[in-house]
């Protein structure tokens, strides 16, 4: 087996499309289609299903965990090879929708400028998919909010524990009052609205109300405009609370405590521009965090 059929058999797994793996690797359809078949004559067995898409047989499904397997290893041997104390290359981070106290444009920015040789790539996504596409060596590491991720195969560390608050207009002072406004939230899955909710409960508190906002800038801004009101990083609406535009209410640890964490898969390569790029993740929060 060659490992460029490796990686055509790998691209049409997982794209589930000739045309769409041809794409991706940026070769005609014919030759992708030939790739596959001389795989499978090599292999004196089917690896496809083809009467809808191309879908994996159970010897495709045997095969492609150790064709992606290999091809990381061929990906660790070019990096460990070429990699030297300059970070260069390609760095691809992923990081949930939820994040926003990490200023993370802030941190990309900085790094971009100590490190321009550097490749430099983020995707926003969900938790599930982040941690695939980390299973998968798609992605170099990624932030995730609000729960630990137990798999034998990531490596995390907990990066920033933040404090929220309940935030409202001043002109209210009473837990009911504002619950009966509209919460402004992001959307269902949120680790935050989350919290929220299991605390409220504990109140009593049931019916509650939401306008989603999956934009932690307008979410304050709306709170100052009394469209409702918010529950949010204590260190992001500092300023608009001593400026007197909003209040801000203490909340019980055991709802307030949020945990930002990076993971990266425990064979990733540590390359120079992975182990600098932690390094300022570590700088950055450290003054987030006393600030």
């Amino acid at each position: 087996m060659e490992s460029g059929d490796l990686r055509v058999f790998r691209a049409v797994a997982q794209e589930g499309s000739i045309t769409k793996a041809a794409h991706k690797l940026g070769y005609v359809q014919s030759n992708v289609t030939a790739r596959i078949q001389q795989l499978e004559a090599e292999l004196k067995t089917p690896l496809f299903y083809r009467q809808h898409g191309m879908i994996l047989t159970p010897d495709g499904e045997k095969l492609l965990p150790h064709a992606i397997k290999i091809l990381q290893l061929l990906n660790e041997a070019e990096k460990e090879l070429t990699d030297s104390n300059t970070p260069t290359g390609r760095l691809s981070i992923g990081t949930s929708y939820y994040i926003s106290s990490l200023k993370l444009p802030e941190m990309l920015s900085q790094y971009h400028k100590e490190y321009p040789n550097v490749d430099l790539s983020l995707i926003t996504s969900n938790v599930d998919d982040l941690i695939y596409k980390i299973l998968q060596f798609k992605l170099d590491g990624a932030f995730v909010k609000g729960r630990s991720i137990h798999h034998e195969n990531i490596a995390e560390e907990l990066v920033y524990e933040e404090n929220l608050v309940l935030i409202a207009n001043p002109a209210y002072s009473e837990l009911k009052t504002i619950c009966c406004k509209p919460f402004l939230m992001n959307t269902a899955g949120c680790p935050n609205r989350k919290s929220l909710e299991k605390w409220l409960q504990a109140e009593g508190i049931c019916n509650i109300r939401y306008m989603e906002f999956n934009n932690l800038d307008s979410i304050i801004e709306g709170v100052v405009a009394d469209l409702g009101a918010s529950f949010v990083p204590h260190s992001s609406i500092r300023t608009y609370e001593e400026k007197g535009l909003l209040k801000s209410f203490p909340v019980p640890p055991q709802y307030s405590t949020a945990k930002i964490f990076f993971i990266r898969h425990k064979e990733t390569v540590m390359t120079s521009a992975l182990v600098k790029f932690i390094e300022k993740v570590k700088d950055m929060t450290s003054r987030v965090a006393n600030a």
